[in-house]
């Protein structure tokens, strides 16, 4: 907790500290016994006393004690910065490939990356994550998840969202330009998309200790053409994915 900047932490420390300190002196003074047997004490008022002006004097502590009450100050507040997309994308592709496509450990590989992260940078990824999520709310993402999982709830849509985009940059712009380019993947993880989406918060909050702050608010408009459950309507307006996926 010292090292987090907690200041009743760095209180109690030093209480403690100075309470060992004492007592090593007390005993150091009042033992009758030979030099040699009061090594072990004079270690421990050197010690004591090392860590005391270390944790309560130290210039160099005190910079970092600044700096880590800096980010929990900075924790609380909002900020609707996205993160830059090639640095967005290059995180994802580092999780994508040190996964090799298995979808919960990318999930950890995420997790693992953003904690190398400041918490605003955190906040930035989740940002940025929300933008692109809200940027395929629409029709046609909808009728693919529906496809390729034999039907899809709103939940079920949010977290396919959430999966293409842990994708990659290639297959989710390929995906914006043309949907029916989903066809070509060959592994959806059996319609398990549930995950990737909370990373970031989860990552935020064992980094502050406070909850994720509101930042960008994801699009819940959908856009585009509506279309009909009906089989045949599917498979007409959707060939390659209903081919690849609806006939399972």
């Amino acid at each position: 907790m010292v090292y987090k900047g907690k200041k009743w932490a760095k209180i109690v420390l030093i209480i403690l500290l100075s309470l060992a300190l004492l007592g090593a002196l007390v005993s150091l003074g009042t033992l009758n016994s030979p030099l040699m047997n009061k090594i072990p004490l004079l270690i421990m008022v050197f010690v004591y006393s090392m860590a005391i002006y270390h944790f309560g004097f130290a210039n160099s502590f005190k910079d970092f004690f600044i700096f880590q009450n800096a980010e929990i100050t900075e924790s609380h507040q909002d900020s609707k910065q996205l993160m830059e997309a090639e640095k967005f994308w290059k995180i994802i592709e580092i999780t994508k490939s040190k996964s090799s496509r298995d979808y919960e450990k990318q999930q950890f590989e995420l997790e693992k990356e953003l904690q190398k992260l400041t918490v605003k940078e955190v906040l930035e990824f989740d940002n940025k994550f929300r933008a692109l999520k809200g940027e395929i709310y629409n029709w046609n993402f909808w009728a693919a998840a529906y496809i390729i999982n034999g039907g899809c709830s709103d939940d079920c849509f949010s977290d396919f969202r959430g999966w293409l985009i842990g994708q990659g940059k290639s297959i989710f712009e390929r995906a914006i330009q043309d949907i029916e380019t989903l066809s070509e993947l060959n592994e959806t993880n059996g319609g398990d998309w549930e995950g990737l989406s909370y990373i970031p918060t989860n990552v935020y909050e064992k980094k502050t200790g406070n909850d994720m702050p509101q930042g960008i608010q994801e699009n819940f408009e959908i856009y585009g053409e509506e279309w009909d459950e009906d089989e045949k309507y599917l498979k007409n307006k959707y060939p390659k994915l209903w081919a690849k996926f609806g006939m399972k």
